[in-house]
């Protein structure tokens, strides 16, 4: 497997300035040859004025000679919006961009870089790591999501310090043949936990989350105790039933055996 080109999937409901402000960091800090597309995934309830920015970031886009096609999502939630933005993705690599700029848009630079040297692996952003954090982050959030990597990464006995922040750069083979089950936030957590049972490695970095000064998030406190419901499953379940179809499976195969 080889860096190519990655697609970036930012999954778009209420975002306006936000959205241009996205796309125009990523451009600037990034080799414009490393950047396959972006693909805004929209929904019916997406509001008017984040069509109209993101057909502002359009242009800005086709400017730097990259592609920015909306995509109108079939499965429900936001969940559903990236597991369709995975199967819409054309680079070898994705990655989902919030474009509320919370999952840290400027460690990108980084994230390539590492991708580019273990293209196989899942390169991700991790907020507990030393020079990573929160900004605007609710209080007994930030004490809950301490309690849970913990339980996390005694549960997978496995050393990441960040299971449930979406910030993740991937193969997008390997995410199109994932058999992802939540449609809601919690796919964050399957974006990790089924990669750890299927043997793939992580490269985490430290990264901010900056929640919006704004901040109306969709995903309430209560919420957040759903992630757990994907990790235990997917802990005790048959590698099998996590592949969607045998293409990935195969290709890993032949690459340990050609190793």
């Amino acid at each position: 497997m080889k860096f190519n080109s990655l697609s970036i999937i930012l999954p778009t409901l209420t975002e306006t300035d936000s959205f241009v402000a996205a796309i125009t960091m990523i451009l600037e800090m990034n080799n414009h040859c490393d950047i396959e597309e972006f693909i805004a995934v929209v929904c019916d309830k997406t509001r008017k004025e984040s069509l109209d920015s993101i057909k502002t970031g359009q242009k800005i886009a086709a400017a730097a000679g990259i592609p920015l096609k909306i995509l109108w999502q079939k499965q429900p939630y936001f969940g559903g919006a990236i597991r369709d933005g995975f199967m819409s993705a054309k680079g070898s690599h994705v990655c989902m961009v919030t474009p509320d700029l919370d999952t840290a848009p400027e460690k990108l630079p980084e994230m390539i870089a590492l991708a580019k040297k273990y293209p196989g692996d899942i390169i991700s952003g991790s907020r507990w790591l030393k020079g990573g954090g929160f900004v605007r982050y609710n209080k007994i959030k930030m004490i809950w999501n301490w309690c849970s990597q913990l339980f996390l990464k005694i549960l997978y006995l496995a050393p990441l310090t960040d299971f449930t922040w979406g910030n993740h750069l991937a193969p997008t083979s390997l995410y199109q043949s994932i058999n992802f089950q939540e449609l809601k936030h919690p796919v964050n957590v399957e974006k990790v936990v089924i990669p750890l049972r299927l043997g793939i490695k992580f490269h985490e970095v430290p990264a901010i989350c900056r929640m919006p000064e704004n901040d109306q998030s969709v995903n309430s406190f209560w919420a957040n105790f759903e992630y757990l419901r994907p990790a235990i499953r997917w802990r005790f379940a048959k590698k099998s039933t996590m592949i969607k179809n045998t293409h990935y499976r195969e290709k890993q195969h032949n690459k340990s055996v050609n190793q």
